[in-house]
């Protein structure tokens, strides 16, 4: 090929592929989309968002998820977007994600579910909590979810300001919460918000007054969930025994005379409808249901090993339902705890 034949040739390729780049037909602007995106609207607060600007209208069943930890569970999530709604022609509603730390890590799983749009606002400060934006955002929500990190910067930035205002306006309104490992923590009337150190069980069997175990009032009122307190990553991270010292140090401060305390297992997520059923998905161990009795014996005292008998005990494995206002459930394993002395022991041998 000559080098005039070969320059020919380039320019018919280039004519060419101009002439196919005018003859493709134009997409229509979305003006109805959002693109993913984050945006620093003020200091304390980062905001992501993405799908469909549209709001749209449900109908919402309301309930709760409670999530373990780890790796999120897609049946999970979608029974939470199935509780906040359809829409008419397919599809969920909006999803407001509520953490301190992280970025949009939702948005992908709960896109690909059918929601309609999610958006996710990062709040590091009070005056944050406090934003319109925020509160505009939660007040038109189709579900509201709170991802994992550090409860004690839940409590600290968020109480008392428009963000808990709005969230509970909005579960009183009917629509469903949901929450993660730390998202999990706050949603219980009581609880456990991690202000020092973490705990351990070995720490807390050892000590119930150690200063790891802070217990704090509800965050949020959600109505289902009464005389509670919740655990994450349970099996993974061993913290049966924390959660027997927790539902010990209730008693013992006498702020619930017959506690009751929720133990999931990382991989595990409960979902709670409005009139108390629930149902364990998601893989790993499942959900752990913990009950004492105003009778129970107890020796809680700082510097003093735990004791605390009975512990009704009962493992509720994925797949399985159980009544949470009744506090029943067939198809699964109960069996009694005791901590004595600071050891820990189980009728049927293991303590999980």
């Amino acid at each position: 090929m000559t080098m005039r034949t070969c320059s020919a040739v380039v320019l018919f390729s280039i004519a060419l592929a101009a002439c196919s780049q005018r003859a493709r037909p134009t997409a229509p602007m979305q003006t109805d989309r959002i693109a993913i995106s984050a945006v620093d609207s003020q200091p304390g607060l980062t905001t992501y968002a993405s799908g469909n600007a549209t709001d749209v209208q449900t109908t919402p069943r309301g309930g709760v998820l409670l999530a373990g930890g780890g790796t999120d569970s897609d049946d999970a999530m979608r029974w939470l977007l199935a509780q906040g709604g359809s829409q008419r022609g397919g599809g969920y509603g909006d999803v407001v994600v509520l953490r301190a730390s992280g970025a949009d890590g939702y948005h992908s799983m709960l896109m690909g579910l059918g929601a309609n749009s999610v958006r996710s606002f990062v709040i590091t400060s009070i005056s944050a909590a406090n934003s319109d934006a925020v509160r505009r955002a939660i007040a038109t929500a189709e579900v509201v979810f709170i991802a994992g990190g550090d409860q004690s910067r839940y409590v600290n930035f968020w109480s008392g300001t428009q963000l808990q205002e709005a969230v509970n306006t909005r579960v009183a309104d009917g629509y469903p919460i949901g929450g993660t490992s730390a998202g999990l923590a706050v949603l219980s009337p009581f609880v456990y918000a991690a202000f020092n150190v973490s705990s351990t069980s070995a720490k807390t069997l050892a000590s119930p007054y150690d200063s790891s175990v802070t217990i704090t009032n509800a965050l949020f009122r959600v109505p289902v969930l009464t005389n509670l307190i919740t655990d994450s990553h349970f099996v993974v991270r061993n913290r049966m025994g924390r959660l027997v010292t927790f539902l010990a140090r209730l008693q013992q401060d006498g702020r619930a005379s017959a506690p009751r305390g929720i133990g999931i297992d990382e991989k595990s997520a409960v979902g709670v409808t409005n009139a108390g059923m629930a149902t364990v998905f998601g893989a790993g161990n499942g959900a752990y249901l913990l009950s004492v009795t105003s009778g129970a014996t107890r020796v809680c005292a700082a510097n003093t090993p735990l004791t605390l008998t009975p512990v009704t005990t009962v493992r509720v494995p994925v797949g399985q339902q159980f009544d949470l206002t009744s506090w029943t459930a067939p198809n699964s394993t109960a069996y009694t705890l005791s901590a004595t002395n600071g050891l820990l022991t189980s009728s049927h041998g293991a303590i999980y």
